[in-house]
């Protein structure tokens, strides 16, 4: 009978934990706003909350990710700022420039896909490679990035 008690217990508190870490989502569209540079480094350390990707137009699994971002932001109200990086200048000079331009800010900023979450120019969570829409979620859950 103890056994029993202490299994139902157990169980209570399981539910409990797992009510208490969910939260009201927001199903209204999101976007994905294209911002350079120069925004991205003062938006991270004047904004609030921002969320920064940064990307390539042919990097490959940049495109893949816009394939799996741009359905999911169709149900989730969530304001990506992106930075396309080839668009920020090709030269060698120009790509060093602004790699150390983000390293100041993100220094394990390495390669592209690469997405900041940051709060009061603080980083608090980034992703670098998303393969499907179950760790794009987790990620955004993780945050609570579409907190109604």
């Amino acid at each position: 009978m103890k056994k029993q008690i202490n299994i139902l217990v157990i169980i209570l508190v399981a539910i409990l934990f797992v009510g208490c870490q969910s939260y009201k989502r927001d199903t209204a569209p999101g976007k994905i706003i294209e911002i350079s540079l120069d925004d991205a480094i003062e938006k991270s350390k004047t904004e609030d909350e921002i969320i920064l990707l940064f990307t390539q137009s042919t990097c490959k699994d940049c495109i893949n990710l816009k394939k799996i971002v741009n359905p999911y932001l169709e149900n989730h109200n969530i304001k990506i700022n992106e930075v396309i990086l080839d668009n920020e200048g090709t030269s060698d000079e120009e790509i060093q420039n602004n790699r150390e331009k983000i390293n100041s800010i993100f220094p394990k900023f390495n390669s592209t896909p690469s997405m900041y979450y940051l709060e009061d120019g603080k980083i608090i969570d980034e992703i670098f490679e998303v393969t499907n829409e179950k760790e794009l979620d987790e990620w955004v859950m993780r945050n609570k990035l579409d907190l109604k």
